[in-house]
């Protein structure tokens, strides 16, 4: 897997890219966890983290995730390449 560190503009037109089911590292109230695309909109990205889709037993549709502001996604993955926000 290819890994490219890049600003913040590059980061969130990679985000606006995304679509269902795409993997992202979140920064939210000072924790960090992988979640999967549900929906992305206008002021943020809608996600299930995704330790609820392990533990999920019922239909997809089933689960209620997390609205995030772009400001908290450090990473996402889009066609096997993983863009990594710099840090600094």
């Amino acid at each position: 897997m290819t890994v490219k560190q890049v600003n913040e503009a590059e980061l969130l037109a990679q985000v606006g890219r995304c679509m269902f089911g795409e993997r992202l590292l979140i920064e939210h109230e000072g924790r960090r966890f992988s979640a999967r695309v549900q929906h992305v909109g206008a002021t943020g990205v809608k996600v299930v983290p995704e330790t609820d889709l392990l533990e999920h037993e019922g239909a997809p549709g089933d689960i209620n995730g997390v609205t995030v502001s772009y400001n908290e996604i450090k990473e996402v993955e889009v066609d096997g390449i993983t863009y990594r926000l710099e840090e600094g």
